[in-house]
């Protein structure tokens, strides 16, 4: 007779598992942050994904590399097919950072503290080691209806993902969940919406000349008046945001700017908002256009929403595991956009805000919760062990291999 396969263990007894292996996820987290791996080092964000296939090739993983750009680290992911029938689980991080070459030259990696630093390790070095020691601990007890767990690493999340989309609509398409690697927040803080983001450049033309010279076109007059009107679009209340980040013009204080450009950052709840956002910036961004002056405008909504209806069953699962060990979890509402978003557009159930807690982050007052480490990878954990219960939850779940 077989062996009958044993059923996934519970956070608490990942957690126990977990907690010897302390001084192992942290050493690997640090070793990730002394790579330097900016999205603009695609040395280094290859050599981060490196040391992630090492670990997870020695547990029956096999990598692949996808080149995105030819000045882009590339894309990465490790899948270990079970040769079980079941859904398809995708663990998904990046491996850039916003941090430029030379960032630990004066910026100490600390993991020996109760508040740990380092540049990236919040964002997200830590959650990658804690990732890799979730997928073992989960494989070394069990993992019913999962035929396959893929583990990728996306080269360019901090410029948005742009040359990735097209990696990531395929990855979504191979994804019957998505458990994504962003921190999470204080008091147990899960991320189980994000609204629609957007960026727009517009970009105004005109005719230079001396100031004193009454036949010059100001493309800065045109465009200043834009920072105050788009930004009064912006109601926090309603989880909607129009912020001007950048505006450009001018080569000298006795010269009329002939050209000026203006950025501006867009945050809606919903994909709808957005787009009604975005046709907004523009309809107002045109009437700028006349005497002299002309306008174009570029961009609209990089990332669409998360919305709970991919989340929801996820949470739920998460919520049932982490009260079962007396560990509290909170929905997050996040304004902020991950590649969650772009998978969860074709993967029908997703969750974000799984690495650990950390604050601050893209900033150099980074910092994680080291208290916080061997819960979330138990939780995690957990998630992996679990996740076959969430077949119910999917389309076509006859299809299930």
């Amino acid at each position: 007779m077989s062996e009958p396969t044993p059923s996934p263990v519970s956070v608490a007894e990942f957690a126990a598992r977990l907690e010897p292996r302390l001084p192992s996820i942290l050493d690997l987290a640090t070793r990730l942050t002394e790579v330097e791996s900016g999205s603009f080092l695609p040395a280094g964000v290859d050599r981060v994904s490196d040391l992630i296939a090492e670990r997870l090739e020695s547990l029956g993983f096999t990598s692949r590399r996808h080149t995105i750009a030819s000045d882009r680290g590339q894309a990465f992911e490790a899948t270990l097919e079970t040769g079980d029938p079941g859904l398809r689980l995708l663990v998904l991080g990046h491996a850039d950072t916003v941090w430029p070459e030379g960032a630990t030259a004066d910026w100490p990696i600390v993991t020996d503290a109760p508040s740990m630093s380092g540049p990236g390790l919040g964002d997200m070095k830590c959650a990658l080691a804690m990732a890799v020691h979730a997928i073992e601990a989960a494989l070394e007890t069990s993992v019913p209806g999962v035929a396959s767990i893929t583990y990728a690493l996306v080269p360019d999340e901090e410029l948005g993902s742009v040359d990735s989309r097209g990696w990531l609509a395929d990855l979504g398409r191979r994804t019957d969940v998505c458990l994504a690697l962003e921190a999470g927040l204080v008091d147990g803080g899960v991320i189980v919406s994000r609204g629609a983001v957007g960026a727009m450049i517009i970009t105004a033309h005109g005719r230079t000349a001396h100031c004193t010279d009454d036949t010059g076109a100001s493309a800065l007059h045109a465009l200043a008046p834009l920072v105050e009107e788009l930004e009064s679009l912006t109601d926090r209340a309603r989880r909607t945001i129009c912020s001007v980040g950048i505006l450009r013009s001018g080569t000298a204080r006795q010269v009329v700017p002939d050209h000026a450009e203006l950025h501006v950052d867009l945050r809606a709840p919903d994909d709808a908002a957005g787009r009604a956002l975005v046709d907004e910036v523009r309809r107002r961004a045109e009437a700028r256009a006349g005497a002299g002056v002309t306008v174009e405008i570029s961009g609209g909504i990089t990332r669409p929403a998360l919305p709970r209806t991919v989340t929801d069953p996820v949470y739920a699962l998460a919520e049932n595991l982490a009260s079962a060990a007396g560990l509290a979890l909170r929905r997050i509402d996040e304004s902020g956009g991950s590649d969650a978003s772009l998978v969860g557009q074709f993967a029908p159930l997703a969750l974000d805000g799984l690495g650990p807690t950390a604050f601050d982050q893209c900033s150099r007052a980074e910092a994680v919760a080291r208290d916080s480490v061997v819960p979330r990878t138990a939780l995690l954990a957990a998630l992996i062990g679990h996740a076959g219960k969430l077949a119910v939850h999917l389309p076509n779940q006859e299809d299930l291999r």
